[in-house]
């Protein structure tokens, strides 16, 4: 009777999570964020074997969640109805992630079945979750992976057969390599997934032979990723793509740089300390992390060994992200949380289930002094920074607090809230545990109303406004579109090539070279300027000084 109220508890969150998130999405048009959208929708069509996309100034997105939707690209479908399909899977992609959160507490952290219901509905609740799965980003596929890429490493702590020993080695070995496929920055799993191998290893935790089985997973799939990314290099990017690396890595040998790095660790730090409300600051001032001294033993519990892999990735996923941002271009930059928040969802979910067993170890009034002397911290920081753009809401979804520009009334506000909150969840745990989780999925629903409402990102009105149609069925199947880049607008570049599906975007520049294509997008005077070609619009868009001629011929001198 229990195991069935469970499994019906966990289907009605997910399809109640579910149900939401395809009732946000069912009104999109095409992307929003660019080019980033672009680049997992161009590759997604180059795989399925339609035209190559142009993100030649753009940067490189790895193949993994491109792979994942390139199906529903083969369908064939016009672009917004395939648009609404890959949204549709993102919802399901959210919603996997409340039965895939409970697994993880029931099997790797031995929270009780009734127990770990509502935890694992509320961490898959988390904002950043339910605005993302809105746009076509690699982040839909990486939050349910890395949960899985958890649970192969807990299978692989646990097994007792040989055998079973091996495949979860391979398992958790193959999820790695997955992790980097879907984005870059996960190179950090395969730094920490090979050194966590070769420690257990070494201290005989597991067999030396699941850790070469772990590798051999790696080794083996290394070569399919390369071919993957390789393709869509000399599809999209014309042959080349940035050294992701190279880049985060050059400039380091200044003290200036260092702390540039220094600051964003400490601005994105308190980011997951806020947009988590206070709950992961209560859960460590509660003692939790206290077991991972147990770590210098031979024989560590599985439990402290995964939550101890959840911390290590999030420090290293801090670090490339802080690397990221050296330059604040935008205020978001400072306390850039999409990076990291991957990690967010299972430790939320293990927080929010350990806690109501903690009762008086629980201690409000530390939890709210770390929350406050790190909001000083972030404001006396952001003072003395000047960006010249505005923020994108995007990558601080779940700042609970509107974005208006991220100044220090916005700081010092998200802090109040979460140190606020800090003391609710503590109070709450000490005298009502049962109300905790309810709370904080109350509490999660301002904050997404605030991020599907702000101005701080263009939304779907911004983007595909009043009186904006298609410009695939004018420009039908020609192959080649010419794209002049002294009209570009980051739209007009990234978004409109989406729409339309059998053509090559070619950039030229319009004031010096000769069109490579009858059909050019550029402004709405390039018609005028060149008269002689006989060109006349076709399609504008309403929004953006963006006009398709098309190329009728050239008029010859009398």
């Amino acid at each position: 009777m229990r195991e069935r109220l469970v499994r019906r508890q966990l289907l009605a969150g997910a399809a109640g999570l579910l149900a939401v998130r395809l009732v946000l999405s069912s009104g999109r048009t095409g992307p929003l964020l660019v080019a980033d959208e672009t680049g997992y929708l161009t590759n997604a069509r180059a795989l399925a074997g339609g035209a190559a996309g142009q993100l030649e100034d753009a940067p490189f997105y790895h193949a993994g969640y491109s792979l994942l939707v390139a199906p529903l690209v083969a369908i064939g479908a016009d672009p917004t109805t395939t648009y609404r399909l890959i949204l549709a899977l993102n919802a399901v992609l959210a919603a996997s992630l409340v039965p895939l959160l409970y697994l993880l507490l029931t099997r790797c952290f031995r929270i009780a079945p009734r127990a770990a219901v509502l935890p694992a509905i509320a961490a898959a609740a988390y904002p950043t979750v339910t605005l993302l799965s809105q746009v076509a980003m690699s982040e839909n596929l990486l939050f349910p992976l890395t949960v899985v890429w958890l649970l192969c490493f807990g299978q692989l702590l646990d097994a007792a057969i040989r055998r079973a020993q091996w495949l979860w080695g391979a398992a958790f070995g193959a999820c790695t390599l997955a992790l980097y496929l879907t984005h870059g920055r996960m190179i950090v799993a395969i730094a920490v997934a090979l050194g966590a191998l070769a420690v257990l290893a070494l201290r005989r935790r597991i067999p030396v032979s699941a850790a070469l089985f772990a590798v051999a997973a790696m080794a083996a799939a290394y070569p399919a990723m390369r071919r993957l990314n390789d393709f869509l290099i000399s599809r999209n990017w014309g042959g080349s793509a940035p050294n992701e690396a190279g880049e985060r890595l050059s400039g380091l040998g200044n003290f200036e740089a260092l702390l540039s790095v220094a600051r964003n660790v400490v601005g994105q730090t308190w980011y997951v300390i806020v947009a988590t409300l206070g709950v992961v600051v209560v859960f460590v001032f509660a003692g939790e992390l206290r077991g991972l001294r147990n770590l210098r033993r031979r024989v560590a519990d599985t439990d402290e060994l995964v939550l101890a892999l959840i911390l290590v990735t999030g420090a290293a996923l801090l670090i490339v992200s802080a690397l990221s941002f050296r330059v604040v271009e935008r205020p978001d930059m400072f306390i850039y949380g999409r990076y990291v928040e991957v990690i967010v969802p299972p430790l939320l979910a293990l927080a929010l289930a350990r806690l109501p067993a903690l009762g008086g170890a629980v201690r409000p009034v530390a939890a709210f002094s770390a929350v406050v002397l790190a909001t000083a911290a972030v404001v006396a920081l952001r003072v003395g920074l000047d960006p010249p753009r505005g923020p994108n809401r995007w990558n601080v979804a779940s700042l609970p607090f509107p974005t208006f520009g991220l100044g220090v009334p916005v700081l010092v506000g998200a802090g109040v809230v979460a140190a606020g909150a800090a003391v609710v969840a503590g109070s709450l745990v000490r005298g009502a545990p049962v109300l905790l989780v309810p709370a904080l999925l109350l509490a999660f629903i301002p904050t997404t109303a605030i991020s599907e409402r702000n101005p701080a990102f263009s939304g779907e009105r911004e983007v595909y406004g009043n009186g904006w149609t298609s410009p695939a069925p004018v420009v039908g199947d020609a192959p080649v579109v010419g794209y002049d880049m002294d009209a570009y607008d980051i739209f007009g570049l990234y978004a409109e090539q989406w729409f339309m599906p059998h053509s090559r975007f070619v950039l030229f520049n319009g004031s010096t070279e000769s069109p490579p294509a009858r059909y050019v997008l550029s402004d709405h005077t390039w018609g005028d300027r060149h008269r002689r070609l006989e060109a006349r619009p076709v399609w504008t868009d309403p929004g953006r000084d963006q006009t398709l001629f098309r190329i009728d011929g050239i008029r010859q001198p009398p």
